[in-house]
């Protein structure tokens, strides 16, 4: 059950008043007391044996002892804790019907359903044994700590964000986080206050809100259900290989495509009917064209090399990447923002969504090469500032170097027809050029003087970019180069993100300031610089999810499987490995085989 915010403050004021208490701090080992001989200089080791420890110091202190070292969130736990009981007086937490026995495997089973291993769980009745104070009902205590452990872990993950997803908390971090232990203590209240007692309602209440983790979630139980009953579904062969299967014509694969198809929920014909296929008839032609709609690739009805990389997945690989991908989710904050945008890199796509979450618009990007890690698109978040029309292409110091120079020298009209100009520096109100002398050339290439590539059309940046300035310099264009957006693998930029619809995007962005996607593209072909500061906060997160919850038309969202373009998803396995489950190989052709 989700409590309304309103109900959640009035509970939390309510139940204990700690907003009116400062919250403990783990860094706050003793709180000064007055001295009675005030204003006289006392040494710092008398003033330590005269300060005692506060019972919310102590009590922190004693749930340490108790976490595993490898908890990375036990400061969190320890402090939201003990701020808690502090607030109530030091009262105890739960009802008094719970048992620490039957406690231990609820535990389990609530940590189960969040994909995590019940191993995991800490046993009360053992942490009881270890407790050595009376500052607190020890069996209270006990329960407390098992509890608010197994939810941390559901909703921080195992290991810190930083072994993930390195870059995600390094810049600006928008979102309601909902990681401090103010906000975990708040939370907690909430959670013990739920009746009637479950430790599921008191776990999900503290778990990941977020709706990607939410659908992940969703799937997971039929996931790990479809490992135990799965039918050896058949691999089907690389259409680079064995050839694209058309409507009418015979192709050796169709059963193969048939039965993925009908076990995706694509394809409703009798088994019987899906083995006997002999070509693209037009029922699996029409089947495989809804599944390329839903997965973002080109509905045609042809089967080739990219439906065969969204569809040619078996239960196993299909439970593992969820697993993976719902650690990931746990990542994001619980409140993405009233207006947000979304590129996930696996996917190759864009998404704008506003009014709680409510999907408002999809298209393509291209992104940086997986090929060389330099160019490869970090995964971060930011806020969108600022959309220039008719922008510069300030043309990085490498790029300059390795691949504009070379060919200004050996073709002395190159920079003239792609309306490059040698510049001082990249400020766009300055006007000041040099000459294409070799002198300059060799300033070019020792760092001292820049390329600038002028608007228009042949500009790398297209008409217009999009600006939430970040310490990876990474932004959002439009390009020239439009033919990229045709293809299945889009990982082709120098890192920034290209836009299909730019046009699109600037009305999106710039919609609540009275912009039209008319007016958007007048200021993009007007062959002059413009710019339009972002008056609203929009947030834009940068992410990557392998298995992710695609929106599509009509509020529908599929479960699509993304290219593992950086090779990252056996990268977390490893790091995950106290989580991420292991199913064994049955055959060359079985549940792992065929990855």
């Amino acid at each position: 059950m989700r409590v309304p915010n309103r109900q959640k403050h009035q509970l939390f004021t309510i139940s204990t008043g700690l907003l009116g208490i400062a919250l403990f701090s783990p860094l706050l080992i003793a709180q000064t007391t007055p001295s009675a001989n005030a204003g006289s200089p006392i040494t710092d080791a008398k003033a330590e044996e005269i300060v005692p420890a506060t019972d919310s110091a102590i009590l922190h202190d004693v749930i340490l002892q108790l976490l595993p070292e490898d908890r990375h969130y036990r400061e969190q736990l320890a402090g939201a804790l003990a701020s808690v009981y502090n607030g109530r007086g030091f009262r105890p937490l739960w009802p008094d019907i719970v048992l620490l026995d039957s406690l231990h495997r609820e535990i389990c089973t609530a940590l189960n359903s969040h994909a995590l291993p019940e191993l995991m769980a800490l046993d009360p009745t053992r942490l009881l044994v270890g407790i050595e104070t009376d500052i607190v009902d020890k069996s209270d205590l006990a329960a407390s700590v098992a509890i608010l452990d197994a939810a941390l872990m559901i909703r921080l993950g195992y290991v810190p964000t930083e072994s993930i997803w390195e870059q995600w908390n390094a810049g600006d971090t928008p979102g309601d986080d909902a990681r401090d232990v103010e906000s975990i203590a708040k939370d907690l209240i909430v959670a013990a206050s739920l009746t009637p007692f479950k430790i599921k309602r008191v776990t999900d209440e503290l778990g990941p809100k977020n709706w990607i983790y939410r659908e992940l979630r969703k799937a997971y139980p039929e996931a790990k259900k479809s490992i135990l009953t799965y039918g050896s579904l058949p691999a089907i062969p690389d259409p680079a290989t064995a050839g694209i299967g058309k409507l009418g014509a015979a192709y050796p694969s169709a059963p193969a495509v048939g039965a993925h198809l009908a076990d995706r929920g694509y394809l409703h014909l009798p088994e019987e009917q899906v083995a006997a296929l002999s070509r693209i008839t037009p029922e699996l032609e029409l089947a495989l064209r809804t599944f390329q709609e839903d997965h973002g690739l080109d509905p045609d009805g042809v089967f080739g090399p990219a439906s065969w990389l969204y569809l040619n997945t078996n239960a196993a690989s299909r439970f593992r990447s969820i697993v993976i991908n719902l650690h990931r989710a746990r990542l994001l904050p619980e409140d993405l923002g009233d207006r947000y945008l979304l590129v996930n890199l696996p996917t190759a796509e864009l998404y704008g969504f506003e009014d709680n979450d409510f999907h408002t618009t999809t298209m393509r990007v291209v992104h940086g090469k997986a090929e060389k890690e330099a160019q490869r698109t970090p995964i971060f978040r930011d806020v969108m500032k600022e959309v220039v029309f008719g922008p510069y292409w300030n043309v990085p110091p490498s790029i300059a170097k390795n691949e504009i120079l070379p060919k200004a020298l050996g073709d002395w009209d190159f920079l003239s027809r792609y309306r490059y100009e040698i510049v001082s520096d990249f400020n766009p109100y300055n006007t000041s050029t040099h000459g294409p002398s070799p002198r300059n050339l060799e300033l070019v290439a020792e760092g001292r003087l820049y390329f600038r590539q002028l608007p228009g059309p042949s500009n790398a940046l297209g008409r217009v970019k999009f600006l939430f300035p970040n310490v990876n310099n990474i932004y959002m264009h439009d390009t020239p180069a439009k033919n990229f957006f045709a293809r299945s693998k889009r990982d082709h930029s120098h890192g920034c993100i290209r836009v299909a619809s730019p046009d699109e995007l600037g009305a999106w962005i710039l919609g609540t300031q009275g912009w039209s996607r008319e007016e958007v593209k007048e200021a993009m072909f007007a062959g002059s610089r413009r710019s339009e500061m972002v008056q609203n906060n929009i947030n834009v997160f940068i992410v990557y999810f392998t298995t992710f919850p695609r929106p599509v038309s009509g509020g529908k969202i599929v479960l699509a499987p993304g290219r593992d373009v950086y090779e990252l998803d056996p990268k977390d396995a490893k790091t995950l490995t106290g989580i991420i489950p292991w199913v064994e190989p049955v055959s060359s052709t079985g549940p792992l085989g065929d990855q």
